[in-house]
């Protein structure tokens, strides 16, 4: 909770130097129309104001992202936080659940190399190791959209986050990427129970070990 109150206050902050950012562009534009001798002065005030847009613009988005995540772990806790009933929202949407099952499918398809519109930097064995229950979760997003529970989409778009997921990223040696792909079986295996397809978690479990053992 603690961490939602730092994230959103940090959030606020940035709005005020964005808006502080687009005035002095506007500013900066008015004004060198308005005093022609300094209009030189003012187009490389308003280049620079841009680039600080740009750059406020950037940390506003990662922060949002940041905030996203920390309502989503707080749904998955099953916090009554008023701030969660808007993502669990986000989370029944049959767009958004649609949009996971298409980033599922592009993520499996980025790790045999297709890259055109998937997320990047895939670590493409541990995505390859679980990429039948990949492929089953966005069938079951596409089929039954609208109709998933917040907590199973909340697993899901953590897998898919480049920033929070052991899909993602580089696992240096075997160790790592054994440990990454055990902590992706975990995640599926809760996702399935939120689905109720927690026996079809279990027949899978010995496909699961084959995997690893091959990774080794």
């Amino acid at each position: 909770m603690c961490d939602l109150d730092a994230i959103e206050r940090h959030l606020y902050r940035l709005h005020e130097r964005l808006v502080s950012a687009l005035a002095l562009v506007v500013a900066a534009a008015v004004a060198s129309i308005a005093i022609s001798e300094l209009r030189a002065y003012f187009a490389l005030v308003s280049l620079g104001a841009g680039g600080w847009v740009l750059i406020e613009s950037v940390r506003l988005q990662f922060t949002a992202f940041d905030r996203e995540s920390a309502l989503n772990q707080l749904v998955l806790a099953g916090s009554r936080d008023p701030r969660c009933e808007s993502r669990r929202a986000d989370l029944r949407s049959a767009q958004f659940h649609h949009s996971l099952a298409r980033t599922l499918r592009e993520t499996c398809e980025q790790s045999h190399g297709a890259t055109h519109g998937a997320v990047g930097f895939v670590d493409r064995r541990a995505v390859r190791a679980v990429e039948a229950d990949l492929r089953e979760l966005a069938a079951v997003f596409d089929n039954d959209a609208g109709r998933l529970p917040p907590t199973a989409a909340a697993l899901v778009d953590l897998l898919l986050s480049p920033r929070e997921s052991p899909l993602f990223g580089v696992h240096p040696d075997s160790t790592s990427e054994r440990h990454a792909v055990q902590t992706v079986q975990r995640i599926i295996a809760r996702c399935r129970s939120e689905l109720g397809d927690s026996e079809q978690g279990e027949h899978r479990s010995a496909e699961y070990q084959e995997t690893i053992g091959r990774i080794d």
